[in-house]
């Protein structure tokens, strides 16, 4: 059947984050083998075969004084130079996973690595076994068996030996997972399960927008009382997981239009790319900033949003309609939340969502997580 036994795979322990004001330990491996990688070098401890890594990670903050949100373009003179935007994207994932979780990180690829070696095998040895079972089935059956005798003979040794080796395969399967628990204080559990109550009721706004890139606006030529000029794109939150771990709970998730989501889980980040690559962050070096803002708003006013007041298509300096033009028209002037998400490494990721308070909300327990992981 040419069936390829690969002799050799690595076991993945499951791994236990602790989450305490210092930092973040990940532990993995069996007991009396442990392996801890910190800031005064690499001490090894090995009682029986097993492998594991330790990491600490020291807190940042990030600050960004918030700019109010305008409208996107639409209503500039012709004679005015279109002005480039700026991408808000954040930087590759090589560059973003913390520094202290780069060996955690290094591992969780190893293990989804190893595991496509080994669903590769188990396929083949599947299609093998499946193969050798038929013809064996055919072959006994046969009115010709009796002169089949050495082929069927070498069938009812292959066919239990693929038979075995899916059975093994199926079990290295499942010890290619990284089965990632949390250990947290009291607090801190209970500060995360506020944060995922306040994402529930965020992602029921009616309208969420991936902010992908701005400009300021030129008010004068453009005859506009909007100081920044965004460009928005629809996008979804919800809760989801990742190949990358399995833990006993769904990550929280924001979608992202011009780059990697965001996925949210106890103590960390994960943005993951489509080509496997993925950053690792501590969630503590992860600034969240939000902004009540007022947007000029040239569509539909979604239901949950707060009409606070109105401009026009075209005004003065002064907030006056601007005469000059013919079908100048009134614009209603909505409040909206802003969520910036920032890193030292890198992160920045801007949404918008029609559910100011409920934007608010969240940005509020996001902090008051952090606080409660830096309080163990």
């Amino acid at each position: 059947m040419g069936l390829r036994f690969r002799q050799s795979f690595e076991v993945f322990p499951g791994v236990r984050l602790n989450l305490s004001g210092s930092g973040i330990t990940a532990s993995f491996g069996v007991d009396g083998a442990t392996v801890n990688v910190g800031a005064h070098g690499v001490r090894s401890t090995i009682g029986i075969p097993g492998s594991g890594l330790s990491f600490t990670a020291n807190h940042f903050t990030g600050s960004q004084t918030p700019r109010a949100a305008m409208p996107r373009p639409g209503y500039a003179p012709s004679y005015t130079p279109a002005q480039p935007m700026r991408e808000i994207n954040s930087a590759s994932v090589e560059q973003l996973t913390s520094h202290s979780l780069v060996e955690l990180r290094d591992l969780i690829a190893k293990a989804r690595s190893q595991r496509k070696e080994v669903d590769q095998d188990l396929a083949e040895a599947h299609a093998s076994h499946q193969a050798g079972s038929a013809e064996l089935e055919r072959r006994q059956r046969s009115w010709f068996r009796w002169f089949m005798k050495r082929r069927i003979a070498e069938l009812e040794g292959s066919v239990p030996e693929a038979a075995g080796e899916v059975q093994r395969l199926t079990e290295w399967q499942g010890l290619t997972h990284i089965d990632v628990s949390f250990e947290t204080s009291d607090a801190a559990q209970r500060a995360y399960g506020a944060l995922v109550r306040t994402f529930e009721a965020l992602r029921q706004s009616k309208a969420i927008w991936d902010i992908t890139s701005d400009r300021d606006t030129d008010r004068v030529r453009e005859r506009s009382a909007a100081f920044r000029t965004l460009d928005r794109k629809p996008v979804q939150i919800d809760f989801s997981s990742s190949d990358l771990v399995r833990f006993a709970g769904h990550a929280i998730r924001f979608g992202n239009i011009n780059g990697e989501d965001i996925l949210i889980y106890p103590g960390v980040v994960i943005m993951p790319r489509a080509d496997g690559a993925f950053a690792l962050i501590e969630l503590r070096e992860v600034d969240l900033q939000y902004h009540a803002v007022r947007f000029i708003e040239e569509e539909a006013v979604p239901p949950d949003a707060t009409v606070v007041g109105q401009t026009w298509a075209k005004v003065n300096k002064n907030g006056s309609p601007d005469l000059r033009f013919r079908d100048n028209y009134q614009i209603p002037i909505v409040q909206y939340g802003r969520l910036l998400f920032t890193s030292p490494l890198g992160v920045q990721e801007e949404y918008q969502f029609s559910d100011a308070n409920a934007a608010g909300e969240f940005a509020r327990a996001f902090d008051a997580y952090k606080v409660a992981l830096n309080a163990r």
